[in-house]
C-alpha cells in the first residue's frame, strides 16, 4: 500500500507531468526519499504507463536517479530503460554500484544485458563482467569491489591518507581491509581502531589476525549466516588463493534474506518461489508455478486409493472405520508438517545438522510418543462420545475406540519421525530441505497413516467386526 505522502503528492505530480512543469517536478519530488520516489514510479507505470513514469525519473537528480532506480523491482527496471532510450540507460546503469548493477543486468533480458555492457565504460566493463562470471546465487555475484584496502608495512597516518583519497567511493568504510605486498587479505581493522591510534604507529601493531572471510563461490546462504553470526555490517570476498577481491555489505545480504525466506516459505506452502511480487506475476507464470506441485501430489494420492482398495473388504464389513479416517488422516498430516517445518527452520538457522540426526530423532521419538498417547486418548473418547451420542453407533465402541487411539499413538510417532527425517535427508544429499513442504509431508502422511490404521483394524477387530 502507498505510503500516505506517496498517496497526497501522485495527483499533484500527475498534473506536473502533464502541464510540463518539470523544474517544478523537481522540486516536489525532492521532498520524498529514495524508496518513495521508486514507490510512486511503480505506481505510475501500473497506473499511467511507463512514458509518464520515465518522464518523472529524468527530472531527478544524477545522484538520486541511480538510487531510486536500485530500488525498483526488475520488471519496473526493465520497463523504465525501455523508455529511457539507450543512451540513457546506460548513464543510469553506469551510475549504480558495481553490485547493484551487475543483479540489474543479471536480471534483464539476454539482448538487453550484451546491449548495455557494450556501451559501458571499460573500467564499468571490467568491474560487472568479474562479477556476472560467478554462478548466479553465490557470494561473487552479491560483492562489490569498491572497499578501502591498506599495507600492512603502512603507518597508520598513511592509512588514513589512503581511506581520505578512497573512502568518498567505498560502499563503507565501516571496516578497513589489510593486505600483503601480493595482494593477499591478511586482516581487517575497524575504522575506530584507525581513529583513535597515534598517526606514527605501524598498521601491523594494530592487527591481531583475526578476520572472518567469505569465499567468491560460496553459496549467498554462507553470507547470511556468516554476517547474522558474526554480527558485521560488511565482509571480504576472497578468491581461492585468499587475494581479496570485493567485499559484500549488510543491505546485499538483508535482500539475499528476504529472498531466501521468501522460497522456502512458498516450497513449504508446495508451489515453485515466485520471481516477481505476488501482484506482478502474470496469471501463466503463477500456473506454471503451482501447476506442477499440485500434479505431482494429487498422483501421490491415488496411493491413498490403492490402501483403501486394499482393505476394501474389511471397510465392506466395518463401514464405522471409515467413519473416523479424518481424523486419522489430519493427526499424521498435522504431525509431520509440524516437525518438518521446525527442522526445516533449524537447518536454516544453523541450529542442527544433517550429522545430529540421532539427538533429532530421538527428541521426535519422545515427543511423539507423549502427543500420540494424548491425541490417542482423546481419539478413544471421540469414539465412545459419538457412539453414546447417537453420532457413530457400533456394537463394539471400545474396541472401535482403541484401534483409533491405537492408530493415531503410531501415526503421530511415525509422522514425528518422518517430517524430521525427511529434510535431514534432503539435506545430506544436496537438495533444499524446504522442498520437503508440508503438502508433501501431509501426503507422504496420508499414505501411510491410512496404512497404520487399517493394520491396527485388522488385528484388534478379527473375529469381531472383522
Amino acid at each position: 500500500m502507498p505510503s500516505p505522502t506517496v498517496q497526497l503528492l501522485e495527483p499533484e505530480v500527475i498534473e506536473l507531468i502533464v502541464e510540463g512543469k518539470y523544474r517544478e517536478l523537481r522540486e516536489v519530488l525532492r521532498q520524498l526519499d529514495h524508496a518513495d520516489i521508486a514507490e510512486f514510479l511503480s505506481d505510475l507505470i501500473e497506473e499511467q504507463g511507463a512514458a509518464e513514469a520515465a518522464i518523472a525519473y529524468r527530472v531527478l537528480p544524477r545522484e538520486d536517479a541511480s538510487e531510486v532506480f536500485a530500488h525498483l523491482d526488475s520488471d519496473e527496471q526493465e520497463t523504465l530503460i525501455g523508455e529511457l532510450g539507450a543512451e540513457r540507460a546506460v548513464r543510469v546503469i553506469e551510475s549504480l554500484d558495481p553490485d547493484d548493477r551487475a543483479k540489474i543486468l543479471d536480471e534483464l533480458p539476454v539482448e538487453v544485458t550484451r546491449r548495455i555492457i557494450r556501451r559501458l565504460t571499460p573500467e564499468s566493463r571490467r568491474e560487472t563482467q568479474a562479477i556476472l562470471g560467478y554462478p548466479a546465487e553465490s557470494v561473487g555475484r552479491l560483492m562489490t569491489p569498491d572497499y578501502v584496502k591498506i599495507r600492512k608495512a603502512w603507518t597508520v597516518g598513511q592509512a588514513m591518507a589512503q581511506i581520505r583519497r578512497y573512502g568518498k567511493d567505498a560502499e563503507t568504510i565501516n571496516w578497513i581491509y589489510v593486505v600483503d605486498e601480493h595482494g593477499e587479505l591478511v586482516d581487517d581493522i575497524h575504522i575506530r581502531t584507525l581513529l583513535l591510534a597515534d598517526p606514527d604507529t605501524p598498521v601491523e601493531e594494530l592487527m591481531d589476525g583475526r578476520f572472518i572471510t567469505l569465499n567468491a563461490m560460496d553459496d549467498r546462504e554462507e553470507a547470511v549466516r556468516l554476517m547474522a553470526r558474526h554480527d558485521r555490517s560488511a565482509m571480504p570476498v576472497v578468491d581461492g588463493l585468499g587475494l581479496l577481491i570485493g567485499i559484500v555489505t549488510y543491505d546485499d545480504i538483508a535482500d539475499v534474506a528476504e529472498i531466501e525466506a521468501t522460497e522456502d516459505i512458498h516450497k513449504l506452502g508446495g508451489l515453485e518461489a515466485l520471481d516477481a511480487p505476488y501482484l506482478s506475476t502474470r496469471l501463466v507464470e503463477m500456473l506454471k508455478k503451482r501447476a506442477g506441485w499440485l500434479a505431482g501430489l494429487f498422483m501421490m494420492q491415488l496411493l491413498t486409493i490403492a490402501v483403501m482398495g486394499f482393505f476394501d473388504g474389511a471397510l465392506e464389513k466395518a463401514v464405522i472405520l471409515a467413519l473416523f479416517v479424518p481424523l486419522i488422516v489430519s493427526s499424521g498430516g498435522n504431525t509431520g508438517t509440524q516437525a518438518a517445518s521446525l527442522l526445516v527452520r533449524a537447518l536454516a538457522l544453523d541450529h542442527v545438522e544433517p550429522g545430529d540426526w540421532r539427538k533429532v530423532l530421538g527428541r521426535e521419538v519422545v515427543t511423539g510418543l507423549v502427543l500420540g498417547t494424548l491425541l490417542g486418548a482423546l481419539g478413544l473418547a471421540t469414539v465412545v462420545g459419538c457412539d453414546l451420542v447417537g453420532l457413530a453407533e457400533s456394537a463394539y465402541p471400545w474396541r472401535v475406540g482403541f484401534v483409533v487411539g491405537t492408530a493415531v499413538v503410531g501415526i503421530v510417532l511415525w509422522g514425528s519421525i518422518a517430517g524430521s527425517a525427511l529434510p535431514l535427508l534432503m539435506q545430506r544429499i544436496g537438495l533444499d530441505p524446504a522442498a520437503s513442504s508440508s503438502p508433501l509431508v501431509a501426503t507422504i502422511m496420508d499414505v501411510s497413516g491410512l496404512t497404520i490404521y487399517f493394520a491396527v483394524a485388522v488385528v484388534v477387530l478379527r473375529g469381531t467386526l472383522l
